[in-house]
């Protein structure tokens, strides 16, 4: 069945059987005090017993969920049971009231208070209470169920109470003899049957909408009362509080098909939002015949005129008298809906405006079938809406909260980073005792007084936190309290929730108290630690009530859990950063980043819900797409957390979370280009390697085709002498540990030698040197100069290049070079080839080796010196050869 039983008390009686079952003393109907609709039922005893009763079901072993709108404006004279679980003459689950406005369940088989007691209620203000009771078979008594209890959806009682063995029925109201006054209103009673409303029934409006006009049909013939004629049997059927005999409409003795269809009342007018949540829709009627013989009608339902029509099973109407929904107990809506039957979705109120309701005879029977009114109770939830004002984008971060707060804002949408110097009326309007906004931190004067950073009175703390960074005033002189504090605080002196720190005694305290006295029998204190309790932080989500503390704002460790409060969901909530010493001083607190996480900090899992939810603290306006630019841009207003000037250092740094723009592809320049201003980490120092390093994926440009010229060009810095042809490889070659290509041997010649094709002018001979010059080390490279003489290949050329043919011009450096050469200015004549640069040479071979000169023996070819034809003359047989550049040995 899941929905099994609704009342909002919008009848308006409590007359024994038209909307409650029975009555017990002298329960009244409000329509001053009420939540939604036009009544509220009303418990007011004077020293005496004061309750309802409805039969819901004939005594099943079942688990039930039930829903109860609590109101109380004077607490009782003594603990009372307000609602009660069970069957005829036997209510083991029980919900009791206490002298200190307190709830706490109760086993009515055994007389004693079980589980845990919840937070005080505050009078005059409405509680979603919700109970969940699971009965078990056996004699009643004799084994427990489970039994739980919330307030406005928050768990506040998890335990075990005796068994019911049959659930049928539910009390509400004082139901032991005390004075007290309280109200009761949008009660509802699930079970798990079907697919919807199967669990706790959640929050609902209760309303009824009644006919106000004429529908597709108007078959019952004779009325009562009323308007005259058919047309206006809706007339009659509309009452507030059904008055039964007087005013009707009824049925011929026969017939199968005859019905009767209304148009309902303005479901705006009955306060249904456009974008309100339908939760369903009960078609109830008060009903009746003129003897107990079989007599039977259906309930109808649909979402337009001549639409898809939902009708009820058969229901009994064979009764001398009239009933509510159905002949004999219990008395429950026939017809429950919980989609449109047109279209098979959520009802909406446009659809509800559309609607018809209606009643149909489906038997043909000799007895008359009676309708005295009908009517469609609806439920909904209130969609909440909070405007928030118009955004800008400024220079400067702003946190998103409205200038004037209304009520019932998330007291994470309550932000300050305190950079402005400048203590904020709006987010803090109520600030006292001389603090201010000082290097980009509140300051808070820590006296024998009380100084404090306070928000309006206008937030809630369910489904929210409240965050900062703290910097306690120190102890200097205190006795016993040097306390700085985050403070969560109800309208009622006494009850809140904070987390602080006290110097004086170097520890960490985190409180829920209670008025009057603030008393917190789960006090918690723990030894300061100003690194790991750095950040502290109220939380509150699923339920539970968490405080914590973190070194970083990011990795939170609980301090300590409680069940959810019942004032944390009260809608005049205020934040406070407060101070205050017992002797010493003075001094000052600081608090910084209140609701502003750092940047390291991880965002909560998100969940899913049924209703719309506000932007929370870290839930800002979107960036727009970032283009590079050729200068750095300042920080736009919903950026919170500013970037420091960076600096270039000699190593690699991170890129850090608040650089979000990517590189564009990067192209090779023939000149050094300046760093941009998105590019945002500088590249460490790059030194000579002695190994190979792999090519990156930048080299995009290939060497153009090298044209022969028919004329001597200088040798420029970037002009070595030439390679023989090269074969391309697909990966790049290590360096060898020595000059990787081997000069083949010289023969004597007897003349010099002339030039090569491309090189026409003479040479003039090369002068012989006496002394051997050494090979140049294998490692870096210095910068290279042109010199008067030839100088060996050096280590640092990996790769091969392709055959290279001289040019009229210098060509760009590639990619592969890694160090840029010296520039070299132009001469007014023309420079001879010097040193070893006097012929081609023979082809080159490279080995993974170097390859030393021979020592001199008789078997031993004569070397000479290629460029003049002579022997070489420094060195002698059985020692190694010299550099007949500088002779120094090899």
């Amino acid at each position: 069945m899941a929905r099994v039983w609704t009342c909002g008390f919008e009848l308006q009686s409590v007359t024994p059987g038209v909307e409650i079952q029975t009555v017990t003393g002298t329960p009244t109907i409000s329509t001053t005090i009420r939540r939604a609709g036009a009544a509220a039922l009303r418990i007011n005893p004077a020293a005496a017993t004061q309750y309802v009763e409805q039969q819901l079901d004939s005594g099943t072993v079942k688990r039930t969920f039930h829903r109860l709108y609590l109101r109380v404006t004077t607490l009782p004279s003594a603990d009372v049971t307000v609602y009660g679980i069970g069957q005829s003459g036997y209510f083991p689950g029980l919900l009791r009231l206490t002298t200190t406005g307190t709830l706490v369940l109760r086993d009515g088989f055994t007389s004693t208070n079980i589980g845990t007691t919840s937070a005080p209620l505050v009078t005059g203000r409405w509680y979603r209470v919700e109970l969940d009771y699971t009965d078990t078979a056996g004699p009643a008594g004799s084994v427990t169920g489970a039994f739980r209890a919330y307030i406005d959806g928050a768990l506040f009682s998890d335990t075990l109470c005796s068994n019911i063995n049959g659930w049928s029925r539910i009390r509400i109201g004082a139901q032991n003899a005390v004075s007290t006054d309280f109200h009761v209103d949008d009660v509802a009673v699930n079970d798990v049957a079907g697919t919807v409303q199967n669990a706790l029934p959640g929050p609902g409006n209760v309303v009824h909408l009644r006919p106000d006009s004429a529908g597709d049909a108007n078959g019952f013939a004779t009325a009562v009362g009323g308007t005259a004629g058919a047309a206006n049997n809706h007339t009659r059927v509309a009452e507030v509080t059904p008055d039964d005999a007087t005013s009707y409409v009824e049925t011929t003795a026969a017939g199968t098909t005859t019905i009767d269809d209304y148009n309902l009342s303005s479901p705006a007018t009955a306060g249904i939002g456009a974008d309100d949540t339908i939760t369903l829709v009960h078609v109830c009627g008060r009903i009746g015949s003129t003897a107990a013989t079989a007599a039977t009608l259906v309930y109808r339902l649909k979402a337009q005129a001549a639409g898809t029509t939902s009708e009820s099973a058969s229901v009994s109407v064979a009764l001398a008298g009239w009933a509510t929904n159905k002949a004999a107990a219990p008395y429950v809506p026939q017809l429950t809906s919980y989609a449109d039957p047109q279209t098979g979705a959520a009802w909406t109120r446009a659809a509800l405006d559309a609607a018809q309701i209606g009643v149909r005879t489906n038997v043909s029977q000799a007895t008359i079938r009676r309708v005295s009114a009908l009517w469609a109770l609806v439920e909904y939830v209130p969609r909440t809406v909070i405007a928030l004002p118009t955004v800008t984008e400024t220079n400067t971060a702003q946190a998103l909260v409205p200038t004037h707060i209304p009520a019932g804002i998330p007291v994470g949408l309550l932000q300050d980073d305190f950079t402005d110097d400048t203590v904020d009326p709006a987010k803090w309007p109520e600030t006292y005792g001389g603090c201010t906004e000082t290097g980009g931190r509140a300051t808070v004067p820590c006296t024998l007084g009380y100084a404090a950073y306070s928000s309006a009175k206008a937030y809630s703390l369910v489904g929210t936190q409240a965050s900062c960074r703290l910097y306690p005033a120190a102890a200097d002189g205190a006795v016993g309290e040097a306390w700085s504090q985050l403070l969560v605080t109800t309208t009622t002196l006494g009850t809140d929730a904070m987390i602080e720190v006290n110097t004086a005694a170097g520890e960490l305290h985190a409180a829920l108290r209670t008025a009057p006295d603030y008393a917190d029998p789960g006090f918690v204190s723990l030894p300061y630690d100003p690194v790991a309790h750095a950040w502290v932080r109220i939380i509150e989500a699923a339920g539970q009530l968490r405080w914590q503390t973190a070194p970083d704002g990011a990795t939170w460790t609980t301090r300590r859990t409680e069940m959810t409060p019942a004032w944390a969901s009260e809608t005049s909530l205020q934040v406070q950063l407060i101070a205050h010493r017992d002797a010493g001083g003075p001094n000052e607190a600081q608090f910084d980043d209140f609701n502003v996480l750092p940047a390291s900090a991880t965002l909560p899992t998100v969940a899913e819900t049924a209703s719309a939810q506000p932007l929370t603290a870290h839930k800002t306006l979107l960036l727009p797409t970032v283009a590079e630019t050729g200068s750095a841009q300042p920080l736009t207003g919903h950026k919170a957390v500013p970037v420091p000037t960076a600096t270039e250092t000699g190593s690699v740094r991170l890129l850090t979370g608040q650089k979000t723009g990517s590189l564009a592809p990067v192209g090779e320049s023939s000149a050094a280009q300046s760093l941009t201003g998105t590019k945002s980490r500088p590249l460490p120092a790059l030194g000579e390697s002695n190994t190979a390093q792999t090519l990156t994926g930048h080299r995009e440009t290939s060497l153009p085709t090298v044209q022969e010229a028919l004329t001597a060009r200088f040798l420029t810095p970037h002009k070595a002498p030439e390679l023989p042809a090269a074969s391309e490889t697909a990966s790049a070659r290590p360096l060898t540990a020595t000059k990787a290509a081997q000069l083949p041997r010289t023969a004597a010649q007897d003349a010099p030698q002339p030039l090569t094709a491309a090189k026409t002018p003479p040479l003039p001979r090369a002068s012989e040197i006496d002394t051997v010059q050494p090979l140049t080390p294998a490692g870096g490279l210095p910068t290279v100069y042109e010199t008067a003489t030839a100088r060996p290949l050096t280590a640092h050329k990996a790769l091969t290049l392709p055959t290279a043919y001289e040019t009229s011009s210098a060509r760009p450096l590639s990619p592969t070079k890694a160090r840029p050469l010296a520039a070299v200015g132009a001469t007014a004549t023309v420079q001879a080839f010097i040193g070893r640069k006097g012929r081609a040479l023979l082809t080159v071979h490279e080995t993974s080796t170097a390859r030393p000169f021979t020592h001199g023996t008789p078997s031993d070819p004569v070397e000479v010196d290629y460029e003049v034809g002579q022997p070489f003359t420094t060195w002698t047989a059985g020692q190694p050869h010299a550099n007949w550049e500088t002779g120094q040995p090899w």
